[in-house]
């Protein structure tokens, strides 16, 4: 899948900032306002919530690492 069409996000605070804020991030995610804010204070999403922002974030163009959610990316085999 070729990701160069899509804005690269590199923080769980910019993830939120896309999405239209703590209180929209917190309506897609089906949570509390204050589980989002805690989540930008850690610096890492709720891992359930990955595939719901990522769906979200491709509609709006940007894409970000599954690493702001837990989730390890896969090894990129060496050639």
């Amino acid at each position: 899948m070729n990701d160069s069409r899509f804005k690269k996000l590199g923080t769980a605070a910019e993830v939120v900032d896309a999405v239209g804020g703590t209180f929209k991030a917190a309506e897609i995610a089906e949570c509390k306002p204050p589980a989002i804010s805690n989540a930008i204070a850690r610096g890492r999403l709720p891992s359930p919530t990955f595939l719901i922002f990522d769906a979200e974030l491709a509609e709006r163009g940007f894409k970000a690492p599954p690493e702001l959610w837990g989730i390890r990316s896969p090894r990129r085999k060496r050639r």
